[in-house]
């Protein structure tokens, strides 16, 4: 049986995908920031940003075959009102522990290969005007996806990155999708 391990679980398209690996018998592991449950999920209340935490919980694993980086934060807030402190909390969490995740998942699956699919939206290719933090790191995973692609490949990784557009989740708070 196939591993798998999502971050960013609780809730919208992490809580989606997580419950389509499961529908497919696949072990399926969710890492979510707060508790939950979903029907066939291992779920693991972990912060995506607590590196020493990522990096002793991927070491733990017996075997881990796809890893889906899905965990993200926005905000939509104009440029003039957002400060640099919430633009180092967005990157932190959508690039950083990305980049974290993808490097221990490697180190991890190297011996018998695997995908990394790291998900970005289409704000990785356009601008988004009162988004200017979360653009920016969505371009930053697409360009830092294709450059670790394409280091991976001669071990038997890949390494993909997804990029859809508006997905009606409440990724901006409650009734803000």
């Amino acid at each position: 049986m196939k591993t798998v391990l999502i971050t960013g679980v609780s809730r919208g398209l992490g809580h989606a995908i997580a419950t389509a690996f499961a529908a497919r018998e696949f072990e399926t592991i969710g890492i979510a920031r707060s508790p939950c449950e979903i029907k066939g999920v291992r779920t693991v209340q972990l912060d995506v940003t607590d590196e020493p935490a990522v990096v002793s919980f991927v070491e733990s694993l017996d075997n881990l075959d796809v890893v889906v980086n899905n965990a993200g934060i926005a905000r939509s807030r104009p440029l003039l009102e957002t400060s640099t402190d919430e633009l180092r909390e967005i990157l932190e969490v959508n690039l950083v522990a990305a980049f974290v995740m993808m490097r221990e998942a490697a180190r991890h699956m190297t011996a018998g290969g695997g995908l990394i699919i790291n998900v970005a939206s289409d704000a990785a290719i356009k601008g988004i005007p009162g988004m200017a933090p979360y653009v920016a790191s969505k371009h930053a995973l697409l360009g830092l996806s294709r450059s670790v692609s394409d280091e991976l490949r001669k071990s038997g990784l890949r390494v993909c990155t997804y990029c859809p557009g508006p997905i009606d989740t409440e990724i901006l708070g409650p009734g803000r999708g």
